[in-house]
């Protein structure tokens, strides 16, 4: 079997379009390839291939403003300390990118507590001040939403995407329509702070876990003591016994998938960025003017991609885009950035650079960690002094 077999990616494709969390039997029920049928055991087989070959996640993206968590990508010029990457631990991906003028920049993108906003941007502030950093741009996004193309009609087996036809990726488009028009706040939904488990159950399915066994095993080696500490009555028992523990975990992740549209966005298909060889990964901050522009954009650059991630700013107006098109559709997708682009600042326009990436990325630049959630208070301990601290004593000499 090759790691991009049509079938395979047929059924990546069916996934997307599902706005469900779907596990190997029910694919199996729903997923029928030219009409034929497509057994649990296969599809278990797939999902194993596709994991150990490329390290293949797929998992219900959930709307992390109702775990109480914004999103916020912060642009950095003139780095002079690496600390500075990692004395706020709320990173969830970090990028080395490359201007359209040659200059390298880094984008790094946080989960920030809500009420935690104005110390996060007093943070870098800060360290402007300092004289670590030359500048730090702050962008304070919605929920990330993903377009897809069918990747068994863009992507060939060795790895080439080519773009023979017109795609229609308007599922994607109407899906991110709708929820623009919710409300938007960040705050903890009542089902997220209605038990201890939930909040490490969401994302550690992020994490690319994807049975129950493995959650819990997940959970147990970050912070079993953690969440022990913190239950009460008979959760806290259910914890304490193995086989009781993952009837009490599966129980409470099939109730939170009844429930998909209140708890998540979308599910998400996600391979290594540098998979497909004639695509490099753009990056693009454009203000095309409305959430409709946003729309229409983000759908227009997702048919001249084959993955693509758009993050609206709160503020509306502004988003920040990346995909990856392959190289005959990249002055295409440029275009479209001129023509939706309205705001008077110009826009920002990237190429990441996956090598760079690789070589500079450590750990700790990347240390979002769900034990800082504070079950008790439905609240996310941020050592806001602590940061501060930690910053200045990385000034410089003579500042």
């Amino acid at each position: 079997m090759r790691a991009l077999d049509p079938s395979l990616l047929r059924m990546l494709s069916f996934l997307t379009r599902r706005q469900a969390w779907l596990s190997p039997p029910e694919i199996a029920r729903a997923f029928r390839p030219d009409d034929r049928p497509v057994s649990a055991r296969t599809v278990f087989r797939w999902f194993s291939f596709l994991e150990e070959q490329l390290g293949l996640a797929y998992f219900p993206h959930p709307r992390m403003n109702r775990l109480g968590l914004a999103e916020v990508s912060v642009r950095i010029r003139g780095l002079r300390s690496p600390a500075v990457l990692s004395t706020v631990p709320w990173a969830y991906s970090f990028w080395v990118e490359l201007g359209l003028d040659g200059r390298p920049f880094l984008t790094q993108d946080y989960w920030i507590p809500g009420a935690q906003l104005k110390a996060f941007r007093d943070y870098w502030a800060t360290a402007e001040e300092l004289g670590l950093v030359q500048s730090a741009e702050i962008l304070a996004s919605r929920n990330t939403h993903f377009l897809f193309s069918p990747f068994h009609e863009v992507v060939a087996a060795e790895g080439i995407a080519e773009f023979r036809s017109d795609v229609d990726n308007e599922y994607f488009a109407n899906l991110l329509r709708t929820h623009l028009r919710e409300s938007y706040e960040v705050c903890f939904g009542e089902r997220i702070a209605a038990s201890p488990l939930v909040v490490p159950l969401v994302l550690e399915h992020l994490w690319r876990h994807s049975s129950s066994r493995h959650v819990w095993e997940a959970i147990r080696a970050k912070g079993e003591a953690h969440i022990l500490k913190q239950a009460r009555g008979s959760l806290a028992k259910a914890l304490r016994k193995e086989g009781a523990a993952l009837k009490e975990l599966q129980s409470q992740w099939d109730g939170l998938l009844r429930h998909f549209n209140e708890v998540f966005l979308q599910p998400v298909v996600f391979w290594p960025l540098g998979l497909l060889r004639n695509s490099v990964l753009l990056s693009c901050t454009v203000g095309p003017g409305s959430d409709e522009r946003i729309v229409a954009f983000a759908r227009e650059v997702s048919e001249k991609s084959v993955v693509t991630a758009v993050m609206p700013e709160v503020s509306g107006g502004s988003c920040r885009v990346w995909c990856n098109p392959p190289s005959d559709q990249q002055a295409a997708v440029l275009r479209l950035v001129g023509e939706y682009h309205r705001a008077s600042r110009p826009p920002v326009v990237s190429i990441v650079d996956l090598t760079a990436t690789r070589k500079a990325t450590q750990p700790s630049f990347l240390g979002f960690d769900w034990q800082a959630f504070d079950v008790e208070g439905s609240s996310w301990r941020f050592e806001t002094d602590d940061y501060m601290e930690r910053l200045k004593g990385l000034r410089p000499e003579g500042r």
